[in-house]
């Protein structure tokens, strides 16, 4: 068995990734793909020696042997996946067809970000912390742990910290929640596959350049925000830090726009223990913790919407339009009260959703919903649309996902509220979704390049 994961995983092109790898193979070769558009190989190694190191506990740094490749200055930035192929040193064939960026073994997920000279001024975040929290690194009983369990027997009582620095990450190792088998995409959650890559792959076919950061970026340095007009995240981004949060909230209040295409977002408040273990604090919107409600920032709140798996609750639930006229439903041809999204390939709402809460005695009487505000919510967020997941019996608080977005003081968040959106994007089955997806990135970009 081969695993690995990288010392650091974000690199600017002409720099050096230095990846960590344990084998118990004599040699094993990298083949590294990017994954944007379509999944291209772009560099490959030859042999390096093979060595088997320990798999250590899931919050200490594993140090496994180091291997450090060189990024061309000229590599186009996106997330790259290198795939660990373990041999005897001799022949190698390299593969026609590339490989699934995605497996629970041999994989190692990196980011690799433009020149400070040529970075586009759209910075897309991949949520790490998040891949990590439900990340059990590898398929070892006595070692798979992650924020959400703990291996039996349990060991002593210790906090519940999970390291970066372990494989797993994106891709590599095996998320917790594997069992919750996803009936439209194979790809198990909480990996780069499932909702990243197809929304990445979305803006780089529609020919919108993006620069590329993880979690970690972000919380070392907030300030790689600055020169930005726009930042972007997608699928379920879940883990937040204070620097993170504090960060995107001032980029936010000085001019710059934000939008997130997921749901269950911003739910949890971590913090390092050191520069590569971290662990769950408290739900940020908690009276007794940090008291400081996600819908600040996002609008929305998982609290009044929910979780809701086609298996469980097989009954479609789209958005329910309202202000048709609004620039974000520009194109779409749709009106007040139409639905998208309900179809039963398409099943927009899932499977984990925000919302903010509005009044339900005013859309009973045809009334436009909009927030009441008592749980955070700044009182200029304009719901666009209403999932109203209520009726299926499921559901948090008011129950009910709301796409829509508010000035932050300074520039705007949009927030699509679902962590399936990327999925009817990349699939082509709801051309709302796309051509708001564009209205939104089009105009929060402001014409960057």
């Amino acid at each position: 068995m081969i695993l690995g994961y990288p010392d650091d995983p974000t690199v600017t092109a002409g720099g050096r990734i230095v990846l960590r790898v344990s084998t118990d193979a004599p040699a094993f070769r990298v083949l590294v793909y990017r994954c944007g558009a379509r999944t291209e190989l772009v560099q490959a190694t030859d042999w390096l020696p093979g060595r088997s190191a320990p798999r250590l506990l899931p919050f200490e740094d594993w140090d496994w042997p180091a291997h450090a490749l060189d990024v061309p200055a000229d590599r186009a930035a996106g997330v790259h996946v290198a795939v660990l192929v373990e041999g005897d040193g001799r022949r190698w064939t390299t593969p026609e067809v590339a490989p699934d960026p995605d497996a629970r073994t041999a994989r190692v997920l990196f980011v690799v970000r433009a020149p400070a000279d040529r970075r586009p001024r759209v910075l897309y975040k991949l949520p790490l912390l998040t891949y990590h929290a439900y990340n059990l690194g590898v398929p070892d009983p006595g070692r798979a742990w992650s924020l959400y369990s703990l291996p039996e027997p349990r060991p002593a009582e210790v906090p519940p910290t999970v390291s970066v620095r372990r494989p797993g990450g994106g891709t590599g190792g095996t998320p917790w929640d594997v069992f919750n088998h996803d009936p439209f995409d194979p790809s198990p959650r909480q990996t780069f596959r499932h909702w990243d890559a197809p929304f990445l792959a979305w803006l780089e076919r529609h020919g919108v350049a993006v620069d590329l950061c993880t979690d970690l970026d972000l919380h070392r340095d907030p300030a790689l925000l600055d020169r930005c007009t726009l930042l972007l995240s997608a699928g379920h981004d879940e883990y937040w830090t204070d620097a993170m949060r504090d960060g995107a909230e001032k980029f936010v209040a000085d001019g710059g726009n934000v939008a997130f295409f997921g749901g269950n977002t911003c739910w949890w408040r971590v913090e390092f223990d050191d520069d590569h273990a971290f662990r769950r604090v408290a739900n940020w919107w908690d009276p007794a913790g940090p008291d400081r409600p996600e819908n600040h920032l996002t609008g929305v709140s998982f609290r009044n919407g929910g979780e809701r798996d086609r298996d469980d609750h097989p009954v479609p639930v789209g958005y329910r339009v309202q202000h048709a006229d609004h620039w974000v439903w520009e194109g779409t041809g749709l009106a007040d009260g139409d639905v998208i999204g309900d179809g039963p390939d398409e099943y927009l709402i899932g499977y984990e959703a925000d919302g903010a809460h509005f009044d339900r005695s005013r859309t009973a009487r045809g009334l436009p919903a909009r927030p009441t505000g008592d749980d955070g919510t700044p009182g200029g967020f304009t719901i666009l649309g209403v999932g109203d997941i209520a009726p299926g019996g499921w559901g948090h608080g008011n129950a009910a996902a709301t796409m829509g977005l508010h000035d932050g003081g300074g520039g705007t968040v949009f927030t699509a509220s679902t962590t399936d959106w990327p999925r009817l994007l990349a699939g082509g089955t709801c051309p709302a979704v796309e051509q708001v997806t564009h209205n939104v990135v089009s105009r929060l970009a402001g014409g960057a390049s």
